[in-house]
């Protein structure tokens, strides 16, 4: 299993391949049915996520979540048919990664709405702490009824990890080139980390996030301007 960023190229992979279940929610929300004009979209919304793939290379989940406004995001994911060959990494990885540093981001509450026969889906997001919060009935374009789920702050997935002993950022250079890309480790739990994290938030806003273990892959964070990231 390894993570990456979230890409043009990996989104519309696996949004080409997603399982039947995920294809006719996620379409039933959205004007057009294309893969490629979804990548763009969730890219455009400044996400912060990760693709999950096989041990082979091959993306096959994608999630992550989206800041609608302080304190209040969308979470979202979709696989293709591989899916239970990722299943338990994704859900550490959600569990472990994202959820704390949604948590350190501000997430007050994180909610996702999912068709009514995504079964795997409910169990999925129950399993990582969601409640239901409400039936939405022809909520799709096609008259489907979805069911509305919800996660409070510090209450849903409680598998957090614990604080790690990392040398203080405190001492390391704190002037902000205006023209360069906001930078930052998501994976620091330290209070350090966290206040540096909150800095460059407060200097860039949503692009100051990165979400991936492996700092080398990404130095610095999504920017949309007129074109996309790997576009």
């Amino acid at each position: 299993m390894s993570v990456r960023a979230l890409n043009l190229s990996d989104l519309v992979a696996v949004g080409r391949a997603m399982r039947a279940a995920d294809r006719r929610e996620v379409f039933a929300t959205r004007f057009d049915e294309d893969a490629a004009l979804l990548a763009e979209d969730l890219l455009a919304s400044d996400p912060v996520g990760a693709i999950i793939a096989t041990a082979d290379g091959t993306a096959v989940a994608a999630l992550g979540g989206i800041e609608m406004w302080p304190g209040n995001w969308s979470l979202w994911m979709f696989a293709t048919d591989r899916w239970p060959e990722v299943a338990r990494a994704t859900t550490l990885f959600a569990r472990r990664v994202l959820w704390p540093t949604l948590l350190r981001l501000g997430l007050k509450r994180g909610d996702c709405r999912s068709s009514l026969d995504h079964v795997i889906a409910h169990r999925w997001l129950r399993f990582l702490g969601a409640e239901i919060e409400a039936i939405h009935p022809a909520y799709g374009k096609g008259g489907e009824t979805f069911i509305g789920f919800v996660i409070y702050g510090e209450t849903g997935m409680c598998a957090t990890p614990k604080k790690r002993n990392r040398g203080s950022i405190s001492t390391r250079k704190t002037s902000v080139d205006p023209n360069a890309a906001p930078q930052a480790n998501d994976l620091v739990a330290d209070a350090a980390g966290e206040e540096e994290l909150r800095r460059l938030r407060a200097l860039y806003g949503r692009r100051a996030t990165i979400l991936t273990p492996d700092r080398a892959a990404l130095g610095q964070a999504p920017v949309t301007q007129k074109t996309l990231l790997g576009s």
